[in-house]
């Protein structure tokens, strides 16, 4: 009986060692798990991480069945500044960013043409445009190591002004400012004003402060960034001006760690669709933000004439050409992407 009585006890001491080995062994289900990190510079009240971050991050972990998370991190709450979100995607820092390619425009002047002026008479369009010249490889070079997860285009940038109206060209002569790109910034000095680059979140002080007179923006930041409380005067242009770009990538490394069956809820998740939406998105939260500051005591909303428009597109006209030379300069065939779009090149 004390025999069969240690066999038993040394038996289970046993089966209970191999399991604590094979326990330790086998990852546990948090270990199992994956969780993306996405940084952008955005606060979280923007409408673009209410109604596309956070849902595509519920979606993620739902289809996924809580295998993939994604974390966002607003505000840049991981560090460093706008400017550097990309090289954090690229580098593996972060495993996802949202951001814009013309906080760095030197490293992106491929996807700058997007900022041609006039180029598309509506952000749809030109979203649809990104995505032809995205899969057609123009702009491969500037996405090496990266996931495209969306690529869309803002709605038609204006101009606002704390101090002086614009309601002509005229009026922009001589003026300070803001510029969201290098390409944009050309279209400013060809106004006769003068560039001051900015990332978004810097505006409201350098525009509270009186440090420049105004900025070249997409309306969305009226209400996502505030901006109604320190400018007065909002000029619409209609679509003279090249519209700024966003996209959110993924680090290629964090991308092909996942499973294949993970990889191919978040391909069903992101694309040309998801872009589409946040267009919308902006499209929408434009018309909002300028409704909300037709109604605003103290505010006025300007348009811009058909004739100033006409000016003013007259003065931008010799950009084109000073582009193509540009990418000429750099070994990049303009000329190829133009014709891609649709666009006659001298």
């Amino acid at each position: 009986m004390q025999t069969t009585a240690f066999l038993k006890t040394a038996t289970v001491a046993a089966s209970l060692g191999l399991a604590a080995v094979f326990g330790a062994m086998a990852p546990t289900q948090a270990e199992a798990q994956t969780e993306l990190r996405l940084h952008t510079f955005v606060p979280p009240g923007h409408i673009i991480y209410t109604q596309i971050l956070e849902p595509l991050a519920e979606q993620i972990e739902a289809e996924t069945n809580g295998e993939v998370t994604m974390t966002l991190y607003p505000s840049m709450q991981l560090g460093g500044g706008a400017p550097d979100l990309m090289r954090q995607a690229q580098d593996g820092t972060v495993d996802m960013v949202f951001t814009l390619p013309g906080y760095t425009s030197p490293l992106f002047p491929r996807t700058q043409m997007i900022e041609l002026p006039g180029l598309r008479d509506d952000g749809m369009a030109t979203t649809e445009l990104m995505w032809d010249l995205y899969e057609g490889g123009h702009f491969d070079p500037e996405y090496q190591g990266l996931k495209m997860i969306a690529l869309w285009a803002a709605d038609d940038a204006g101009l606002y002004t704390r101090d002086k109206p614009i309601r002509s060209l005229d009026d922009i002569a001589g003026m300070l400012l803001r510029s969201p790109s290098a390409a944009q910034a050309a279209q400013i000095e060809k106004m006769g004003a003068t560039p001051v680059a900015l990332p978004i979140p810097q505006l409201y002080p350098q525009l509270e402060r009186g440090v420049i007179d105004g900025a070249m923006v997409p309306f969305t930041t009226i209400l996502d960034f505030r901006m109604h409380e320190v400018a007065n005067y909002f000029t619409i242009t209609g679509p003279l001006f090249g519209r700024s770009q966003f996209v959110v990538v993924m680090n290629e490394d964090s991308y092909n760690g996942l499973t294949a069956e993970q990889q191919a809820v978040l391909d069903r998740l992101t694309g040309e669709e998801i872009s589409r939406k946040a267009t919308q998105v902006y499209l929408d939260r434009a018309a909002e933000s300028v409704q909300f500051v037709r109604d605003a005591e103290g505010k006025e909303v300007i348009e811009l004439s058909a004739e100033d428009q006409d000016k003013i597109r007259a003065v931008l006209a010799p950009i084109y050409d000073e582009w193509l030379a540009d990418m000429e300069s750099q070994g990049i065939d303009g000329a190829a992407m133009l014709s891609a779009a649709g666009v006659k090149s001298n």
